[in-house]
């Protein structure tokens, strides 16, 4: 029992120090001499990264709005709103940036001077400002963007579902920023805590900052894994085929880069407020891993509306041609009679109908489904007009009508009346180009 309580007690006081922002005099005494000259400091990487995230994020939201705006033109209200969380992302990473590599955050908390105490507070207060804001919007997006597809095809539980998380991102929002602002009293006291002249003449009272930042973290965290799962668990009941069903989840389901980064940002907030008093130094790695989430998720919200612009900028290398195509039996000479297995993408007998014209305007398009895994028989052209030969492309017409025929269309527009109308207008075609 003795171990277990040793670990209660150190939990109390853990939990009773009001996180790492006020070190005991005894840490403070054991801490170096501080080096105003050349102290140690963090390298350029945390802004590299921070930036290099930020111009990707901007890139891929550019490409979203130019792909609904100018190719699919159908702007919605998840494109304005994640549109508004671009002015609070930049704010997130510029103030990442100063903080880590002017303001202070760069060096151990011994090495600060008295304007970096008060320069890195502020920077801080504005991170988490904009941080909220930018991803706040982003979440709200999203959600939005499900309501948008799933509005005339799914339960009403799922709707309901959708509007109850955006009311609580709305209200965590709400909550956290009034939080924030008033975490001290006066206002000003937050960024003047460590400002030992200021404070000979102002009294301030601030809450536990470590416990608000780590609740306002993890709430966040589990909002990203909840938006993750849920279109993964509409998609998985959906009719469609299990590869098509995986790569929409795989598609739903990059949110999970953000929760990822949601733990990593969790966990540098508990160490920095519950784990070492050089509160400077460790939440250097924090602030980085809040730039990266906050890039991400609106990289995740814009991915499925990027593609139709790859669709049409990159179709021959990402989504292939969908030309028709000659079957190999056919450039190859081989004996006609052969069947091939086609699909609605490739023509019926391309060697044979090449010169065929069809006028799609005189056929009733709604009268019509094709089905794909049809049986397409090829043959020669020195074979078209035989007897043999026109029973045998007879068979193009197997597939029954999948809609019933209304009344006067039955006779006419049935699938083998279609077929044969196409036969008789090669050969007319073909009988025209012989006597020229």
């Amino acid at each position: 029992m003795a171990p277990y309580r040793d670990v209660l007690k150190s939990a109390d006081i853990l939990l009773l120090r009001d996180g790492g922002i006020r070190p005991p005099p005894e840490v403070i005494e054991s801490w170096p001499q501080p080096n105003y000259v050349n102290p140690e400091t963090h390298d350029w990487s945390g802004a590299i990264i921070c930036i290099a995230f930020l111009a990707i994020s901007i890139t891929v939201f550019t490409t979203r709005m130019w792909a609904r705006y100018t190719i699919t033109k159908n702007v919605g209200v998840d494109d304005w709103i994640v549109a508004c969380a671009i002015l609070p992302l930049v704010g997130t990473t510029i103030s990442t940036v100063l903080a880590i590599r002017i303001y202070g955050l760069q060096w151990h908390v011994w090495d600060q001077t008295k304007h970096t105490n008060v320069t890195s507070r502020r920077a801080i207060i504005a991170i988490e400002m904009t941080y909220l804001a930018a991803t706040c919007l982003t979440k709200i997006s999203i959600l939005c963007f499900y309501k948008r597809i799933t509005s005339r095809t799914i339960s009403r539980t799922f709707v309901y579902c959708i509007w109850a998380s955006m009311g609580f991102v709305i209200a965590y929002f709400v909550a956290f920023s009034i939080a924030l602002i008033t975490m001290c009293n006066p206002v000003e006291g937050y960024w003047r805590l460590f400002d030992a002249s200021w404070r000979k003449h102002n009294k301030v009272n601030c809450h536990n900052e470590g416990a608000i930042i780590i609740s306002a973290v993890v709430i966040s965290t589990v909002q990203d894994f909840f938006i993750c799962a849920l279109p993964a668990l509409l998609v998985w009941n959906l009719q469609i085929p299990k590869r098509q069903k995986l790569a929409l989840i795989a598609l739903f389901g990059m949110g999970i880069l953000t929760s990822i980064c949601g733990v990593m940002r969790t966990y540098y907030a508990v160490y920095v407020y519950y784990g070492t008093y050089d509160i400077s130094w460790y939440s250097y790695y924090g602030w980085i891993w809040t730039v990266i989430e906050a890039d991400l998720g609106v990289v995740c919200a814009s991915a499925p509306a990027l593609k139709p612009f790859f669709r049409r900028y990159f179709k021959s290398t990402t989504f292939g041609s969908t030309r028709p195509t000659q079957s190999s039996s056919s450039q190859n000479g081989t004996a006609h009679g052969k069947t091939s297995r086609g699909n609605s993408s490739h023509t019926f007998g391309a060697s044979n109908l090449k010169n065929s014209r069809w006028d799609a305007q005189a056929v009733p398009l709604d009268r019509i489904q094709v089905r794909r895994g049809m049986d397409v028989v090829i043959e020669d052209r020195e074979d078209w007009r035989s007897q043999a030969s026109n029973s045998s492309l007879r068979n193009l017409t197997v597939l029954p009508l999948s809609v019933p025929s209304s009344k006067g269309h039955s006779q006419r527009w049935g699938s083998r009346t279609t077929c044969e109308r196409a036969m008789s207008r090669g050969r007319d075609t073909e009988s025209q180009a012989e006597r020229q």
